[in-house]
């Protein structure tokens, strides 16, 4: 399938250039995706939005410093929340005291369609708050040249083997030069640590020889500039390898680690919003986020996963419970000092 962007209006549409962009407050809609998602669906969106005078909306490209989703948490006033939210935060976005105060209490709705298939049932929210209208899943990309006579790993439980020592490699990034990983891949981590524990974390940790930013896996994996000979990346990057016979992509049997990309709107906003939420969970975005390999829930849509396929994550309980914030720092300040390459 050959999707193309479409024309690109976003300055005609979007008020985020007319005042100052890192501004979290007074947005009818904010929103933010996935770098690679990004340029098309805020051109799609705009499309959309053509018309609609009444609404102030805001879906910044990056530029840099703290923008208006680094500001969410210090919003303390229902009325100063966007009406909707769009994000791929899979952190709790919202502060402790308005979660308590509003978002317990019904404040938002995740607006989820009927009929969404099985396969996603783990991702959705049972509280209704947040509405989930794609996924991102991470799968292992192997290089069978590297792992030589070791079997290629089936589950997740099998990057914890000492067999595979050297072979594992995850995401993150660092300036160049000697400096410690900025970022690391938080997520996959407190996906393990949520089913091994912090003693499989060190298990996997002492088979990483490196990190690396996902872009650069599929372009060495199967090739002679390759380190390890399993990368952990996201579906839709592992699938522009192009060393087919050196390579092998693998969708873990237990699952692959998916994080959600989600929206939220205010109660009593739901009408006002409805054109951006059907354009949110609607066929034509979905049928590109499926081509890009960022599986879209749409009802209605064409279902493209692997046979057998199967979706996890930690759940939205353990996302909002105040004490998973304290576990990432731990499990970064841990990761940093247990990898070699720290």
């Amino acid at each position: 399938m050959n999707v193309t962007a479409p024309i690109e209006l976003s300055s005609t549409v979007f008020a985020d250039q007319e005042r100052s962009w890192g501004c979290a407050r007074g947005w009818d809609f904010l929103g933010n995706v996935p770098v690679p998602l990004r340029q098309w669906i805020r051109d799609s969106l705009a499309e959309t939005l053509l018309g609609r005078d009444d609404l102030k909306c805001c879906m910044p490209l990056g530029q840099g410093g703290r923008g208006p989703f680094e500001r969410l948490r210090q919003i303390r006033r229902l009325a100063d929340f966007p009406a909707m939210l769009v994000s791929a935060e899979h952190g709790n976005v919202f502060n402790r005291a308005f979660h308590r105060t509003y978002v317990e209490q019904g404040a938002f709705s995740a607006c989820q369609p009927e009929g969404v298939a099985e396969v996603f049932r783990p991702m959705l929210d049972p509280k209704g708050w947040v509405g989930v209208y794609s996924v991102a899943p991470f799968v292992m990309l192997v290089d069978k040249t590297q792992l030589g006579n070791l079997p290629v790993p089936r589950r997740w439980a099998d990057l914890l083997e000492p067999d595979y020592r050297g072979q594992v490699v995850f995401s993150g990034w660092k300036p160049p030069g000697a400096g410690p990983f900025r970022q690391i891949n938080l997520f996959f981590l407190l996906c393990m640590v949520r089913r091994f524990g912090m003693a499989g974390l060190d298990r996997l940790l002492a088979n990483v020889p490196t990190l690396m930013h996902s872009t650069v896996m599929p372009r060495i994996a199967g090739g002679g500039a390759s380190v390890a000979g399993i990368y952990i990346l996201p579906w839709s990057l592992a699938c522009l390898c192009p060393r087919r016979a050196e390579t092998e992509l693998v969708w873990s049997e237990d699952g692959a680690w998916a994080y959600p990309l989600w929206l939220t709107v205010k109660d009593g906003e739901q009408q006002r919003m409805q054109s951006l939420i059907a354009h949110f969970t609607g066929e034509g975005l979905a049928a590109y986020l499926n081509y890009n390999r960022y599986p879209a829930l749409c009802p209605t849509g064409v279902l493209d996963l692997p046979p057998g396929a199967s979706l996890a994550w930690p759940g939205w309980e353990m996302i909002r419970h105040p004490s998973t914030a304290a576990l990432l720092k731990a499990i970064r300040a841990h990761a940093l000092e247990a990898l070699p390459c720290g």
